[in-house]
């Protein structure tokens, strides 16, 4: 007598069943421990053949962002989020596992850097908003670059790079450049006790995110820590505190806090980086009023 078809149920009950049971059996899944265990049980029994036709009209988008990996049923116009798995061996496992499954049921996106985040208008804390477009204030706008990148350059350790850097993400170079003496004081072989590299002190997969491939390297490391924090600070609106914070200690750490998190070391960093950043802009106000008088003396000659 042929057996009877099980459900679909049936068919993910009896299969994680059976992966518990060789779960509590092996070493190494009694070590990683039961959520990471019934995180690849539940992939397992998704990859079942079948699945699609039992999910008809139901697809499932996997999001892998800096911090979590979401799981998205998308029905028609509607969108569910089934779970919220951290940025840990269960979320890393179940974002590979997925992978294995038929594209017809489940798509992934790795929403971990792009420039479709940065903003167009500028926030707090970034460079100055666009000035009209007339002859005078695109003259007077060049200017003002110029002496900037000339105060930076003489005044500023790699203060080239960071100027140049800061320009091409639409960053305050001040603000930049308080990062780069709070985080190593510029030494660019600087590594922290958790393996934090270079000027702006950016562990290895961020680093890897924002396109640097040796985070020794001057140009690469500035590049990639400018570009960083232009997009946590469209992460957080602007919100400069916020921006430092998660620079410090991650963008999940603020976001569960809804602030600076309580952290001493945190609390402390973004402080004293406010603070290098308040005495660098003055610094360049002074240097604006030494040089900045006599070019403004030779565009109105030029009117």
């Amino acid at each position: 007598m042929p057996r009877k078809p099980q459900s679909l149920t049936e068919s993910l009950s009896t299969r994680s069943a059976t992966l518990r049971r060789k779960a509590q059996s092996h070493r190494l899944l009694r070590w990683i421990g039961g959520r990471a265990a019934a995180t690849l049980a539940v992939g397992a029994a998704l990859s079942v053949g079948g699945v699609t036709e039992a999910f008809q009209g139901v697809h499932f988008l996997v999001l892998k962002d800096l911090d979590a990996v979401k799981i998205v049923e998308q029905k028609g116009s509607h969108t569910t989020v089934l779970a919220n798995l951290g940025d840990d061996f269960a979320g890393n496992s179940f974002f590979k596992l997925s992978r294995s499954l038929p594209n017809s049921l489940v798509s992934h996106r790795n929403n971990l850097f792009n420039e479709s985040w940065l903003p167009e208008l500028s926030k707090p804390g970034m460079t100055a908003a666009s000035q009209p477009s007339d002859p005078f204030h695109s003259e007077m706008q060049r200017i003002n670059v110029a002496i900037r990148k000339e105060f930076f350059a003489n005044a500023v350790p790699f203060g080239d790079i960071i100027h140049d850097k800061a320009q091409k993400y639409d960053v305050d170079p001040a603000l930049v450049a308080a990062v780069v003496e709070t985080e190593s004081s510029f030494q660019t072989h600087a590594r922290s006790g958790v393996g934090a590299r270079g000027l702006m002190q950016l562990m290895p997969r961020t680093g890897r995110w924002m396109g640097a491939t040796n985070l020794y390297n001057a140009e690469q490391n500035v590049d990639a820590g400018a570009k960083y924090l232009r997009y946590l600070n469209q992460r957080f609106d602007g919100n400069l505190s916020k921006t430092l914070a998660a620079y410090n200690a991650g963008e999940g750490n603020v976001r569960r806090y809804n602030g600076v998190p309580p952290f001493r070391e945190t609390r402390s960093y973004v402080k004293r980086v406010m603070t290098r950043y308040e005495k660098r802009k003055q610094e360049i106000k002074q240097f604006d009023d030494q040089h900045g008088g006599g070019a403004m003396a030779e565009v109105m000659t030029l009117r």
